[in-house]
């Protein structure tokens, strides 16, 4: 009885209450990140199949971060402007050709500028996304909507790296860009269908009303942008896991593309069936700020087990994944909750913009500092480094609480 009850209360309602609309967007993202084969192979890819260097693999790696940059502050500024299923629907329909041109671009300075074009034009759709969450969901809910939305990213984030891992053993390389451009393109297919009777919402307005943006600009917000600041230092180390970790994978642990796709495989799992139960209880509490602090904890405590030498290849690998996937799950959807809380209803895509822009941020930042100086610095002092940062990161979120809490008050 007990057990029953159990999974009647963090399971089977957790999902209760979360509308329709959040989980047609969800199957779009589960779709199209069923394609997301390139990231988690991309330095593998430059550096073993294209011969390139570190050097140059972390510039082609830090282009498509600032495509992720360009996109999420042209997506957060169209999702504050224009219909936000129209954004999504061409984001997704040219970030497939995008993708697929990739294949036949092997040229170092075509590649890399390339690469920027398709993630700018990509990234798009994720201030639209999670601005159509948003819309849909209150503030009862909204942290599950956002952990739908993730839940679906995940499943995708599992099936891909592992079917493209597969794709490069058997068929090459080449065939991930081709696969990441198809999912990509039926995900646009998928928005027309969904949302056609839905193609003119446009955030909290009505269809055909336009109004002036009243409220004060993220940019005049300081706390709001310190917060940012300190998740980006600890996202920048925690995005090392698609960058440096399967190198580390590759030339340490000698794993193969196909191993490597299990990894991520198991991370996308985990965060799948975990996360909407651990949300679902903070929320009930009405948690966000601590959970997220010390998901930063915990995503800085899992390069531990690369450090240490556990003398099996393959637990060291699952405890990472275990304690990294633990704090993605409960720092990531807090991150996006309280960005959306912190705005007004007139200025909620262009803090979405921002913290999608932190996202990006982050990304640019990951291949850089640590990618071309692997063999100065060592994989070792890496983790070392990378623990080090998410902590302080964490440490300095506790202490910006009141002050960042005192202004969701404020604008509430």
């Amino acid at each position: 009885m007990r057990t029953s009850k159990f999974i009647q209360e963090s399971i089977v309602d957790a999902f209760k209450g979360v509308a329709k609309e959040v989980w047609l967007i969800s199957v779009v993202q589960l779709i199209n990140k069923s394609g997301m084969m390139v990231l988690p192979f991309l330095a593998l890819y430059l550096t073993k199949d294209l011969d390139w260097t570190l050097g140059m693999a972390a510039t082609a790696g830090t282009s498509f971060g600032l495509g992720n940059l360009a996109g999420s502050m042209v997506g957060g500024y169209l999702a504050d402007r224009y219909p936000v299923f129209k954004i999504m629907m061409w984001s997704l329909l040219a970030g497939g050709i995008c993708f697929t041109l990739l294949t036949w671009i092997t040229s170092f300075e075509l590649f890399v500028a390339w690469i920027f074009i398709t993630t700018t034009v990509a990234d798009m759709l994720r201030p639209a996304a999670m601005g159509a969450v948003s819309e849909f969901s209150d503030e009862t809910n909204l942290t599950r909507g956002i952990s739908v939305l993730r839940m679906a990213i995940n499943l995708g984030i599992a099936i891909g790296p592992f079917v493209g891992g597969l794709l490069i053993e058997f068929l090459g390389y080449e065939f991930i860009f081709i696969a990441d451009g198809l999912t990509c393109f039926l995900a646009g297919l998928l928005v027309l269908y969904f949302f056609r009777n839905n193609f003119s919402l446009v955030l909290n307005r009505e269809k055909e009303e336009v109004t002036e943006i009243k409220s004060n600009p993220p940019y005049m917000d300081f706390m709001f942008l310190l917060f940012l600041f300190f998740n980006m230092l600890m996202l920048t180390m925690f995005f090392q896991i698609l960058h440096t970790v399967p190198l580390f994978f590759k030339d340490v642990y000698l794993l193969k593309e196909s191993e490597i796709g299990i990894f991520f495989m198991m991370n996308g799992l985990l965060i799948f069936f975990t996360e909407m139960p651990i949300i679902f209880g903070f929320e009930k509490r009405n948690q966000a700020y601590k959970p997220m602090v010390w998901g930063a904890i915990l995503i800085g405590l899992s390069f531990i087990f690369l450090i240490v030498d556990l003398n099996f290849i393959w637990l060291s690998i699952f405890l990472f994944n275990f304690v990294i996937s633990i704090g993605e799950i409960i720092n990531f959807p807090f991150i996006s909750t309280l960005s959306i809380i912190r705005a007004n209803k007139d200025n909620k895509g262009s803090y979405i913009g921002y913290m999608s822009t932190m996202f990006s941020l982050a990304f640019v930042l990951s291949p850089l500092v640590f990618m071309p100086y692997i063999e100065i610095l060592g994989y070792q002092n890496i983790w070392i480094i990378c623990c080090g940062v998410s902590l302080f990161s964490a440490l300095a979120l506790h202490f910006l609480r009141p002050s960042f809490e005192k202004g969701i008050k404020n604008n509430s």
